[in-house]
C-alpha cells in the first residue's frame, strides 16, 4: 500500500474491484500465457465486448479484431521483463479512434513476473487535436516559405526559433546557424548596437516595433532591411513570444538619398538663382523710377502712367517671387535664426494691411481688421512680416470678390491672430497639405503659385515658437489662426 495510512484487511479486494470497475480507462489482466483473466467495464465499453466473451481467450488474438497491429511482441517483452511499455492504436474497421495502451508486469509474491496488465485509454480527441494542430503548423510552415518576406519568431526567452526559407535563402545560412542570436552575425556592425537595444527594449514592454538595418546577404553585399516585429499570445492571453517580418528596402533608400541630393542641388541653385535676380531687379525699380520722373509733366502728372504702373506691377511680382525662394532656401537650410524684439502684433498687422492694400482691391476683398487687446511681445518683426503677408495673399487669392476678416486678441501668455476669407475652401483631408512644401491642394490647382507661402509662414511662425492652423469646408472659406507665445522664457526654450 501506498503511504499514509493502512486499510482494514477486508477492505483490499473489494476496493481495488471498485476502482478498477469505475475506472474510466479500460483495465485488462492475462496470464503467462497470454490467457486474459480480467476485463473492465471501461473495456467492455470501449471495445464493445462484454467480458463474459473474452475471458479465457488469446489476448492477442482479441486485440487483433480490436486494433490494427500485432501487440504479441510488446507482450512477450513484457513478461520477459521490459518495464514501462506503451503503443497507440488505431481501431480496427472504419471506426477513427485511437487507444493508447500502457502494459505493466504482475510480479508473484517471489517477484517472477506471471502475467501482464495493462491500462488502456481512449485518445482519439487528443489525437484529432495533434494533428490539426501538426496540419496548421505544416500549413504555417507552408505559407512562411512560400512568402516572398523574410520571416522570424522567437520564443519567451527572446531568442530566435524559428526563419522562414526565404530568410534562409536570402543570407545562405542554416536554420542551426541562424537559431537564437545567431542571426545577428549577418547584421552589420554599424547598426548591430542599435538592432539589439531596439529588440531588447520593445520585447520588455511587449510592444511592436520597427527598426532599419543592414544584412548581409549571401553573396557579402549588405541590403538594408526594414524590420517589423510584433507580439504573439496563445489563446488564453499568455505571451508566447515575437514574430518578425523583412523586407529589402535598399532601393527606397537609394531613392530617398538621391532625392536629398536633387533637393539640396534645388535648394543649392535656387538660393544662387535668388541671389542673381536681385541685382537686376534693384536695377529694374531704378528704371521704373527713372520713367516716371521722365513722364512727368510740368503740372506733375504722369504720362503713360498706365504702362509704367504695369511695368512697376510686374517688377514687384517678381521680386515676391524672388523674395520667397530665397526665403525657402533660408528655411530649408536652417539657416534662418530669428532676430528678437519687441513687436506690436496690432500696429504690425494694420501696417501690413495698408501696405497690401493694392493687392487687395486687385482682388476685390474688403479689408475689416478688429483689434480686441494691446498685444505686444517679443518676435522677430520681419518673420512675422513675412508670415502675415503670405497668409494674407493666401486669403486674397482664394477669397477674391470677398472681405477678407483679420481679429487680434489673446491673454497674457499667447497672442492670437485670426485670418477669414470667404472663398472656396477645403475638405479636412487635404489641410495640412497645404502647409508642406509646394504643397497644392489639388481643386485649387488653377490659381497658380509654388505652393511655398503658407510653408514659409509656418516655418517663420515656428521659428517663433508659434503655431498656425486652419479650419475650412469646401465652399465655406477658411479660418487661419495664429498663436503667439509672448513670453521671452518661452520664446529662449522653444528656440534652444
Amino acid at each position: 500500500m501506498a503511504s499514509g495510512g493502512t486499510l482494514p484487511s477486508d477492505w483490499g479486494a473489494n476496493l481495488f474491484e471498485q476502482l478498477v470497475d469505475e475506472s474510466l480507462d479500460g483495465i485488462w489482466a492475462c496470464d503467462g500465457e497470454l490467457r486474459c483473466l480480467y476485463w473492465n467495464t471501461a473495456m467492455e465499453r470501449l471495445s464493445g465486448l462484454p467480458g463474459v466473451r473474452v475471458l479465457g481467450q488469446n489476448i492477442v488474438g482479441v486485440l487483433a479484431g480490436l486494433v490494427h497491429g500485432d501487440e504479441g511482441p510488446a507482450l512477450r517483452a513484457v513478461l520477459e521483463g521490459a518495464q514501462g511499455l506503451s503503443s497507440a492504436r488505431r481501431a480496427a474497421g472504419a471506426e477513427a479512434r485511437v487507444f493508447r495502451t500502457h502494459y505493466l508486469a504482475v510480479r508473484s509474491e517471489s517477484a517472477e513476473v506471471v502475467g501482464v496488465a495493462a491500462l488502456v485509454r481512449d485518445v482519439s480527441v487528443e489525437d484529432r487535436i495533434a494533428q490539426v494542430l501538426s496540419e496548421t503548423d505544416a500549413r504555417f510552415r507552408n505559407m512562411a516559405d512560400a512568402s516572398p518576406v523574410l520571416l522570424w519568431m522567437s520564443g519567451t526567452d527572446g531568442l530566435c526559433t524559428f526563419f522562414n526559407q526565404t530568410w534562409l535563402e536570402f543570407t545562405g545560412r542554416s536554420m542551426e546557424e541562424e537559431w537564437g542570436v545567431g542571426w545577428a552575425e549577418n547584421v552589420h556592425f554599424e547598426d548591430l548596437e542599435e538592432c539589439l537595444e531596439t529588440y531588447r527594449a520593445a520585447f520588455n514592454e511587449r510592444r511592436v516595433f520597427e527598426m532599419e538595418y543592414r544584412l548581409r546577404r549571401r553573396d557579402g553585399e549588405y541590403r538594408w532591411i526594414l524590420d517589423r516585429g510584433t507580439p504573439r499570445y496563445t489563446p488564453d492571453g499568455r505571451f508566447a513570444g515575437y514574430i518578425g517580418s523583412c523586407v529589402d528596402i535598399t532601393g527606397r533608400r537609394n531613392l530617398e538619398v538621391d532625392l536629398r541630393r536633387s533637393i539640396e542641388a534645388r535648394d543649392d541653385f535656387l538660393a544662387v538663382a535668388s541671389h542673381e535676380l536681385g541685382t537686376p531687379l534693384t536695377a529694374l525699380r531704378l528704371h521704373v523710377d527713372q520713367l516716371r520722373r521722365n513722364f512727368r509733366t510740368p503740372a506733375g502728372v504722369v504720362s503713360n502712367e498706365g504702362r509704367i504702373g504695369a511695368i512697376s506691377h510686374e517688377v514687384e511680382r517678381l521680386s515676391r517671387l524672388v523674395d520667397t525662394l530665397l526665403d525657402t532656401t533660408r528655411l530649408a537650410a536652417g539657416s534662418w535664426r530669428p532676430t528678437i524684439e519687441r513687436v506690436d502684433l496690432g500696429a504690425l498687422v494694420q501696417r501690413l494691411a495698408v501696405d497690401l492694400s493694392p493687392m487687395a482691391d486687385a482682388a476685390g476683398c474688403p479689408v475689416e481688421i478688429e483689434i480686441q487687446a494691446d498685444l505686444k511681445g517679443n518676435w522677430d518683426r520681419g518673420g512675422l512680416e513675412q508670415a502675415f503677408t503670405n497668409v494674407l495673399a493666401n486669403a486674397f487669392k482664394y477669397g477674391a470678390g470677398a472681405p477678407v476678416e483679420i481679429t487680434i486678441g489673446g491673454d497674457g501668455d499667447v497672442a492670437r491672430a485670426r485670418i477669414r476669407d470667404h472663398g472656396v475652401g477645403l475638405p479636412p483631408e487635404q489641410q495640412q497639405m497645404i502647409f508642406e512644401r509646394f504643397g497644392r491642394a489639388p481643386h485649387t490647382r488653377g490659381y497658380g503659385g509654388l505652393g511655398l507661402g503658407l510653408w514659409i509662414a509656418r516655418r517663420f511662425l515656428e521659428g517663433m515658437g508659434g503655431t498656425i492652423r486652419v479650419e475650412s469646408a469646401p465652399g465655406c472659406g477658411a479660418t487661419f489662426e495664429i498663436a503667439l507665445r509672448r513670453d521671452p522664457a518661452a520664446l529662449e526654450e522653444a528656440l534652444s
